[in-house]
């Protein structure tokens, strides 16, 4: 069978609270999921073609062009909650095109019936796509029914039925991504000076943050065997050119000795790569983190959250201000960058504490930081307390999935998009931090980006 697996622009983006300007030169990473995905139908003898939308620089018109040409017979289409609009033009283009639709995502796992309402959509996968979209194409190709595909959300009649989400607990049969089929040269990010891949070593969270959205595999904490993991760096780097590599996984340092046996294989190797990672503050200690120094490791991304210790709580992030300290305290003594992110704008926000979150984030100081408007995700603490203050009510993403919404969600804070403004300069446009950035100046394309930041900050929008 054809298949084409679509990662479209985010069209629609109305609750993704990123400064639109430097949401416009961020750069694109590698769609990791598609990739997976693309492997494993490869290896079950399907025919595929990755379309990156983003990366390629494709219109709309040219994303039509480019199914009409390949002629799938199944499209496939990532659907993530805020970009959800641009995931249904995608659909419907692919449709028009005589293809069978297929939805997957995250989105998919909230609203799985609303989400098939539309008649230009056919399918939905809940959790891990591969062996359920496997699963369809075999289905569709042999006439067989769909009752018996695990993950699958299909039509029957006038009814939808949910065959429940589908969890693939022993990662090593799948194989790696189909890294050959992205357009690995059009991968940039603002924050790199290099060309750059990313990888997983994991799949899974098993904490419970109030803003996060829960899906049904982030129950599961599954681990891919760190050898295998190595041995995927070392292809990015002698195959592709990759001179830098960032862990997409949600904690990289969530199981200690899988961490530690991927640093150790990693020197044993003598792999010479940059790399980072996701963590969390209570998931790392020195000797740890001394480990994957000397193993490649440049920076670390922290959520941090907050700065005020009320707050950390109502977001059960389960750390305190203290930990933070000592821990980027330890990475910069080790040598170690960091990049932490905050919110802004939570539940029951004030001046007081949004005053401490910046102010916290200057004295942590790291290298680079994000700060984000509070976002209510469906079925989320966070969610909860906005419905709890009148802000929403219970159907909201119901009514944005079924496109009878188009306002962005309010904010909790009403001037939050004026302290976020204010927490951007104040950290950014400190003489201190200008002086450290112009000294760090390693390369033409790393005064570039630092260029373009600041510029993106000056102009500074929230996308709507």
């Amino acid at each position: 069978m054809k298949i084409a697996l679509v990662r479209y622009h985010d069209n629609g983006n109305v609750n993704t609270r990123l400064p639109a300007s430097l949401n416009r030169v961020r750069g694109v990473l590698p769609p990791l999921g598609i990739a997976y995905l693309a492997a494993y139908l490869l290896q079950q003898g399907h025919v595929v073609d990755l379309i990156d939308a983003p990366a390629e620089g494709l219109s709309r018109d040219a994303y039509r062009q480019r199914l009409e040409s390949f002629k799938p017979d199944l499209v496939g289409v990532t659907a993530m909650t805020s970009t959800f609009e641009g995931s249904l033009e995608a659909a419907r283009i692919a449709k028009e095109t005589g293809a069978t639709v297929v939805l997957g995502g995250a989105h998919l796992s909230a609203y799985p019936a609303e989400s098939l309402s539309f008649d230009y959509v056919d399918f939905a996968i809940i959790g891990d796509g591969e062996i359920p979209l496997a699963g369809l194409a075999t289905s569709l190709e042999k006439g067989a029914p769909f009752a018996e595909i695990p993950g699958l959300v299909y039509k029957d009649g006038g009814r939808v039925v949910n065959n429940g989400p589908y969890i693939q607990m022993d990662l090593s049969v799948l194989p790696s991504p189909a890294y050959h089929l992205l357009p690995l040269n059009r991968y940039t990010s603002l924050i790199s000076s290099s060309k750059v891949a990313t990888l997983i070593s994991a799949r899974g969270c098993p904490f419970k943050c109030g803003f996060c959205y829960h899906q049904p595999t982030d129950d599961h904490y599954r681990m891919i065997e760190p050898m295998r993991v190595v041995d995927e760096m070392e292809m990015l780097v002698k195959k592709y050119g990759m001179r830098e590599i960032m862990f997409y996984d949600d904690t990289l340092t969530m199981n200690r000795e899988h961490i530690v046996k991927i640093c150790h294989e990693i020197i044993r190797r003598k792999l010479k790569v940059r790399w980072e990672s996701p963590s969390r503050i209570d998931r790392v200690d020195t000797e740890l983190l001394t480990l994957m120094a000397k193993s490649g490791c440049f920076r670390i991304r922290f959520g941090v959250e907050s700065g005020n210790e009320n707050i950390l709580k109502l977001m059960n992030k389960r750390i305190t201000l203290k930990q933070v300290e000592a821990v980027f305290g330890d990475c910069r003594k080790i040598g170690i960058e960091t990049f932490a992110y905050f919110i802004v704008g939570y539940a029951r926000e004030n001046a007081k504490t949004m005053r401490d979150t910046i102010d916290f984030a200057k004295k942590i100081n790291p290298a680079y930081v994000m700060f984000t408007i509070a976002t209510p995700y469906p079925f989320t603490h966070l969610y909860a307390l906005a419905e709890e203050q009148k802000l929403v009510d219970a159907n909201y993403w119901r009514d944005f999935t079924l496109g009878k919404r188009k306002d962005r969600l309010p904010y909790f804070v009403p001037d939050a998009e004026d302290w976020i403004r204010t927490a951007y300069r104040e950290f950014y446009f400190r003489p201190s931090y200008v002086l450290r950035s112009l000294l760090s100046v390693r390369s033409l394309q790393k005064l570039k980006n630092g260029i373009v930041t600041a510029w993106g900050l000056l102009w500074f929008r929230v996308v709507e």
